[in-house]
C-alpha cells in the first residue's frame, strides 16, 4: 500500500523538476534586439539576440559596430532599450 503512494510521489516530483528546468531554459532564450532611433526618440526592431553571456550583440556581428539592446518593456517601438544582449550562439 505504501509503495504505490511512494511511486506516485516520485513521479510528481520528477514532473515538477522537468517543468522547472523548462522554465529555466526559457529564461536564457532568444530576445528581440533594438537600436535607438534618435530622430523618432524610440527603439526600432533590429535583430534577434540572446540572454546567454558571450560576445555583445551588434548590428552586423562585428565587435566595433553598433550595439543592439533589449527592452524590458518589449513591443514594436519601446521608448527605452537598455538591456545588454549577446550574440546568438
Amino acid at each position: 500500500m505504501i509503495l504505490p503512494v511512494f511511486v506516485m510521489l516520485i513521479g510528481a516530483g520528477a514532473a515538477f523538476a522537468t517543468k522547472t528546468a523548462d522554465k529555466a531554459a526559457l529564461k536564457l532564450a532568444d530576445r528581440q534586439g533594438y537600436i535607438y532611433n534618435f530622430e523618432l526618440e524610440q527603439c526600432d526592431m533590429a535583430l534577434t539576440c540572446s540572454d546567454q553571456l558571450g560576445q555583445v550583440c551588434t548590428v552586423d556581428g562585428a565587435p566595433s559596430s553598433q550595439q543592439v539592446f533589449g527592452s524590458a518593456i518589449g513591443g514594436e517601438h519601446p521608448s527605452t532599450c537598455d538591456v545588454t544582449l549577446y550574440k546568438k550562439q
